[in-house]
């Protein structure tokens, strides 16, 4: 209580709140998709079920090979926006043509139509869909899949990015968030001003 009665500690204590808020607004108005530890990607063998290998997500300099059952994906939150857009690079050497696929995955549910398949020629081919999850049955999470729909043919993916697509990008709680940071802020620049009159 004596602590809460000093002006420097409270004023330390509005900047902090201020800031806090601040960093829920980032992350309420962001539209980045991966929500897993550091936002990584991972790559998995789903025949064994074994990761291969975790990638934190905007790390675009990676190339990740995908071929039968080696899959590329990333865990996303489904509870808000209407679909992803899925940017990325797809490298095919040694064939002359094939078909790699991106999807939305949950078990337990049927997320069949929230998919793209591309065709792709031998090189570097840029692919770009959305995998629209608005009006189907879903969970809170799911997992964005990118994998190579041509048996025995093996695709290097590289430089992905995925974005939320949101018609009300900033809900309620990212302008709460946003207006408890002009409080605590403008809280603290009061005590601060004090403050310094009266060392004055």
């Amino acid at each position: 209580m004596k602590l809460l009665k000093k002006r420097k500690f409270r004023m330390a204590l509005y900047f902090l709140f201020g800031y806090l808020s601040l960093v829920a607004f980032s992350l309420a108005a962001s539209n980045r998709a991966p929500i897993r530890n550091n936002e990584s990607m991972i790559i998995t063998d789903y025949r064994t079920g074994v990761e291969l290998e975790t990638i934190p997500y905007g790390n675009h300099s990676f190339k990740a090979a995908v071929k039968d059952s080696i899959v590329l994906h990333a865990p996303v939150s489904l509870m808000s926006g209407q679909s992803f857009h899925v940017k990325y690079r797809a490298i095919l050497e040694g064939e002359t043509e094939a078909k790699v696929t991106a999807d939305l995955s949950a078990p337990g549910y049927d997320l069949s139509s929230c998919s793209f398949t591309t065709d792709i020629k031998e090189g570097k081919n840029m692919v770009e869909g959305d995998l629209v999850f608005d009006g189907v049955n879903h969970p809170q999470t799911a997992e964005i899949n990118i994998y190579s729909s041509t048996p025995g043919v093996e695709i290097t993916i590289a430089k992905p990015h995925f974005t939320r697509t949101e018609e009300i990008r900033v809900g309620y709680l990212a302008y709460t968030a946003l207006i408890m940071t002009f409080i605590f802020m403008a809280l603290g620049a009061i005590l601060l001003i004090r403050d310094r009159r009266q060392t004055v």
